[in-house]
Parts: C-alpha cells; sequence; structure tokens
C-alpha cells in the first residue's frame, strides 16, 4: 500500500458558441491512483530526451500500468492529509514502476 494519493487536473477545450462569446474550458481534479512520494534531498537535476535538463524536488513513483503524463501537466498529491499541487517536470515509465519527477 503506498501512502500518497495522485490526481490530475483534466482541462476541457473551451468554445465559442452560437453569439461568437468565448468561453473557457472546465477544469476538473481527476483523482488517479495511489503513489509514492520521496524528497529529492536536494534540487537535483535530469537531463530529458530532448536535451532539456530541469531541476527537480520530489520523484514520485507510480505503478507500472499509469497513463503517460506530459511536461507541464498540473497533478495534486495528497499527503498526510495535506494536497499539494506540482507541475511535472519529467515522466518515465519503466518494467515495473513509473516515475513522475516534480
Amino acid at each position: 500500500m503506498k501512502p500518497h494519493r495522485l490526481a490530475y487536473w483534466l482541462m476541457t477545450d473551451g468554445y465559442v458558441d452560437e453569439n461568437g462569446d468565448p468561453h473557457e474550458g472546465e477544469r476538473t481534479l481527476v483523482d488517479y491512483c495511489e503513489c509514492d512520494l520521496k524528497p529529492a534531498g536536494s534540487a537535483n537535476v535530469i537531463q530529458f530526451e530532448d536535451g532539456v535538463a530541469e531541476s527537480y524536488s520530489y520523484t514520485i513513483y507510480l505503478p507500472a500500468n499509469s497513463r503517460k503524463f506530459k511536461r507541464g501537466d498540473k497533478i495534486v498529491v495528497t499527503y498526510f492529509d495535506l494536497q499539494t499541487e506540482f507541475i511535472v517536470k519529467g515522466f518515465q515509465r519503466y518494467q515495473l514502476q513509473c516515475k513522475i519527477w516534480v
């Protein structure tokens, strides 16, 4: 059993109604899965396949069959009855688990 819970923001596209008025998309928080949030200890740097280097403060471990998260996605982790929002800096799928760096 993992001690933390991950949720992500699902954004719907905005639209223009029949009067030509623009409307923003809606944002819904989707409860997703159990996870394990581990602090990096210090601001570590990881380099991704596109050559971009990002510093990160936490690594989040997810089940191997998790959905893919993209850089810039907003996620919410619940731990110790606190909810904290993070921006995904990187995602990697491995054979036995997935990792998100935030």
